[in-house]
């Protein structure tokens, strides 16, 4: 019974791994995928330049649907301006820059069109060794935070339209906490639209809000929106993330709702208790919080690599205020909790890994606790695989104790088994009695290792998705702890302590499973040479702990 579960677990587990190795197969490259994404903007979006040319898929979705509903996106709208005998022809100059610093990120706005071009995180950087850049904008894309209406005479204006600031700098210290910025755009058709953008040293997030007037000609009920897209910057390109959701996600009616492209048709609306909708991947992502003025949320699928997220707000009579809040920054635990809004919910462990949350968050505190007394992800690592270990030191002790009586008694049980081959009752009676006599429970090797599952399992979504550990370096050649380990060096040891702790256990499994139990260290192996090194580095430490409990309790502890 005991080599059963043993082996049904050992197994459960290499299944675990294969399928997210078999599910990451089907994922195309990073680098693969944006070529796509770039391909497909360039064919479906065209950035106006004129007062002629506006999108005609971004618009904001009508308002008659309730919260995830499909709807078609608002009418295209084609009568020209009245007669008002003023030209609306648009500068096509490209906008100046205007540039906030605050304590982690550095946010450029465009004058054209008032947009955010750059988010720059001061802690993370590309490839390149510069600054993590998460606006994500292809060619022939809108910026984030354009205003769109849907009517082909005021969208070119409010794209393209410049916007005059209050100052072309803003550098926020700890002396000077907070600032303001205002865009603002009048143009002669009587379109007036004011932007004051406020910030704050130590927050990744800054408030907007906007004032728009809309112009005499302009429709009664005139609906204009905010945009976000298409998608975020600072995707993960270490390895294949097969385990959580990356795209829209928006958090409404205290549920976490994630829109694929491939189920979509066109634009789903949320509305309803609505807190953010956002684009997220693994590390990074970029939310609007809703205030004042906001009637809902869309997402809008423009082809199958291509979406965005937007807030609705509420409907211009003849003029309208909508206020917001923007998230631009990582995905990590204590600043997501700290922000409030249940931007904490941007967090996704995987299927396996938020069943298990209430592990994995602990689990990551305690990471951070190590890391600031020494400085090292690698040794905080270790040594939070230490206090795991310890905690778990009298489950584990009881459970090698388990095996060794096991296979004391193992003559016996064979005796047992030969003499009632062909009464089973019988023979299981005298199991137990045999058991009873010598003190061993045959499941007390197994029950003590499935206790530790889960405890297992939210460590391993807590290493893999902890943003701390991106670009963070180890030893030696080990530069970066996301990242598998370029010379197969952590992967080959861990397989390396892995069999070798299989020649301690001693086992009275038959031939077969003895076999299985030998190919196991040789899969693991080649399985964890993609895995990101922190984690490989973690099964190591700890298959080395278990070798050295297993080597007290069968050659130097007295029974």
């Amino acid at each position: 019974m005991e080599n059963r579960l043993l082996l049904a677990f050992v197994l459960s587990l290499g299944v675990f791994i294969v399928w997210g190795w078999i599910m990451a197969q089907f994922q195309p490259p990073p680098e693969q995928q944006a070529k796509q994404n770039q391909k497909m903007q360039q064919q479906k979006i065209q950035p106006p330049q004129t007062e002629t040319q506006t999108p005609d898929t971004v618009k904001p979705p009508a308002d008659t649907q309730e919260s995830g509903t499909m709807e078609t996106p608002f009418g295209q709208g084609t009568e020209a301006f009245p007669d008002s005998g003023t030209s609306t022809q648009l500068t096509s100059q490209p906008g100046e820059t205007i540039e906030v610093k605050t304590q982690s990120v550095t946010y450029r706005f465009s004058t054209r069109g008032g947009v955010l071009t750059h988010a720059l995180l001061h802690k993370n950087m590309n490839p390149d060794g510069e600054p993590l850049n998460l606006v994500r904008h292809p060619e022939g894309s809108l910026y984030p935070l354009t205003v769109i209406t849907g009517e082909p005479k005021l969208d070119p204006i409010l794209m393209n339209g410049h916007f005059e600031p209050s100052k072309k700098s803003l550098v926020l210290t700890k002396d000077q906490p907070q600032g303001e910025i205002t865009l603002h755009l009048k143009h002669e058709s009587g379109l007036e639209v004011v932007r004051h953008l406020t910030f704050e040293y130590g927050k990744p997030l800054f408030r907007v809000r906007t004032q728009l007037r809309a112009p005499p000609f302009a429709d009664s009920n005139l609906k204009y929106a905010v945009i976000w897209g298409p998608g975020i910057g600072g995707a993960d390109t270490a390895g294949p993330n097969y385990i959580s959701f990356s795209g829209p996600t928006t958090f409404v009616n205290n549920n976490r709702v994630e829109n694929p492209a491939e189920d979509m048709t066109h634009t789903v609306t949320h509305k309803g208790d609505l807190v953010w909708t956002s684009f997220q991947n693994k590390y990074f992502a970029a939310a609007l919080i809703p205030e004042n003025g906001v009637k809902s949320a869309f997402v809008q699928k423009i082809d199958d690599s291509t979406q965005y997220v937007g807030l609705n707000f509420e409907t211009v009579q003849a003029a309208s205020t909508a206020t917001y809040q923007v998230y631009v920054g990582t995905k990590e635990l204590e600043l997501l909790e700290s922000l409030g809004h249940k931007l904490v919910r941007l967090i996704d462990y995987g299927w396996f890994g938020n069943k298990f949350a209430f592990l994995v968050k602990p689990i990551l505190k305690c990471l951070n606790y190590f890391y600031d007394l020494i400085g090292n992800y690698g040794w905080a690592i270790i040594l939070l695989t230490f206090v795991i270990k310890l905690i778990f030191f009298p489950l584990t002790h009881k459970s090698f104790k388990s095996m060794k009586g096991m296979q004391k008694i193992q003559p016996y049980v064979k005796v047992l088994q030969e003499r009632y081959k062909d009464d089973r009752q019988k023979m299981n009676e005298e199991m137990i009695g045999l058991y009873r006599k010598h003190k061993v429970n045959p499941l007390g090797g197994c029950l003590p290792m499935l206790l530790q599952i889960p405890v297992f399992i939210a460590l391993y979504h807590a290493l893999f998705f902890s943003i701390e550990l991106r670009g963070a370096p180890f030893i030696l050649w080990i530069e970066d702890l996301s990242q598998s380990d370029p010379y197969f060096v952590t992967p080959v040891l861990m397989g390396a302590t892995m069999y070798l702790q299989q020649k301690l256990t001693p086992t009275v499994a038959d031939p077969v499973q003895q076999k299985i139990f030998l190919m196991m260290p040789i899969l693991f192996t080649f399985l964890f040479i993609t895995f990101p090194a922190g984690l490989v580095v973690y099964w190591t430490v700890n298959n080395l702990l278990t070798i050295s409990q297993q080597y007290y309790i069968y050659h130097v502890a007295k029974d």
